[in-house]
């Protein structure tokens, strides 16, 4: 576990398992403009949780309808160790990774969540704390399953 944590939390989240037979979920509409209100994502962060060690990682509009997620090795933010993006097309958000997809079911200008493609509770959301912190929430595949929550700190612009 703690080797797919020190990875991009997207990634991770990209790559974990679900429940195969579920019902998919309806993606929301963002506009462009909406989509830009990601900004605060933004920038380069160090992540924690409960029993989790330091990962470190950097969130960048390349774009004015892709985001780059990168993993870092550790806090100097020089080695890259996985990558994914977060995607805006024609109307919908999706997170890829080379493991799979996440769709937008939620957007807010504070909160986006991301469930697997093609299930019914496997996901994430992050949620804005404030200009210089946010959340992840990883949503259980199982029902009745436990939310793990980290939280990300900017270290970075």
């Amino acid at each position: 576990m703690r080797s797919a944590l020190r990875g991009s939390i997207v990634t991770a989240l990209l790559a974990a398992c679900a429940a195969p037979d579920a019902p998919p979920h309806q993606a929301a509409s963002v506009t462009r403009e909406q989509f830009r209100q990601l900004a605060w994502i933004t920038g380069s962060w160090r992540g924690s949780g409960t029993h989790q060690a330091a990962f470190f990682e950097d969130y960048r509009f390349v774009n004015d309808s892709t985001i780059q997620t990168r993993s870092l090795a550790d806090s100097s933010l020089r080695n890259v160790t996985d990558s994914s993006t977060i995607e805006w097309r024609k109307g919908f958000i999706e997170g890829r990774s080379a493991h799979s997809s996440y769709v937008v079911t939620s957007f807010t200008p504070t909160s986006i969540t991301f469930i697997r493609r093609g299930e019914a509770r496997q996901g994430h959301t992050f949620a804005r704390v404030s200009a210089d912190e946010w959340t992840a929430t990883l949503h259980p595949a199982e029902p009745g399953g436990e939310p793990v929550i980290y939280t990300m700190r900017r270290i970075g612009p």
